[in-house]
């Protein structure tokens, strides 16, 4: 969520480079609170990162509502 409430009060469209932001994006998107386009997955040695940057374009209404109902 407090990547959420950060995203509210930015300047957007914004880019995510950090591997554990794209993640939270991704789930973020995955419940319909940000509209992001994020990088493929690679699977490496036995672990999955992420081929680039997040850009996220929007927080959604919904996206909104939460980050005040918790923030």
């Amino acid at each position: 969520m407090k990547l959420l409430r950060q995203l509210c009060c930015a300047r957007l469209p914004m880019q995510l480079h950090d591997q554990f932001d794209i993640q939270k994006c991704d789930v973020l998107r995955a419940v319909a609170l940000i509209e992001a386009d994020l990088p493929p997955v690679l699977h490496e040695h036995g672990r999955s990162v992420y081929a680039g940057q997040a850009t996220v374009m929007r927080v959604t209404a919904k996206g909104l509502n939460t980050a005040r109902q918790r923030g």
